[in-house]
């Protein structure tokens, strides 16, 4: 599954958590993750400490692990299942040929 995870670094940590994520090495940010957890992307909006990442797992406690690994800095007020446009098409298909049938 892909999760969407919405972000909201605490504004009193930001300095350092901001500090923290610059400083990271490569190799840091290669073993973020827990296995079971690969990230798809991730997007930052630097001045108000907000950003989206988006994450495949089947895995929720792996899921749960790395959301705790940065809930020292951080609070994660939306983490939700998310489909692209061909899952979308076809789950609102699937949803209108029951609702005829």
């Amino acid at each position: 599954m892909i999760f969407m995870c919405t972000y909201q670094i605490d504004r009193e940590k930001q300095a350092d958590c901001q500090a923290f994520f610059a400083t990271m090495t490569d190799e840091q940010i290669a073993g973020e993750y827990p296995d079971g957890v690969k990230q798809v992307g991730r997007w930052h909006d630097l001045p108000n400490g907000t950003g989206v990442v988006i994450v495949e797992t089947d895995d929720q406690e792996a899921l749960s692990m790395w959301i705790m690994g940065w809930s020292g800095f951080a609070t994660f007020p939306i983490v939700t299942p998310v489909v692209d446009d061909t899952d979308g098409r076809k789950i609102v298909s699937a949803m209108l040929a029951a609702q005829q049938g």
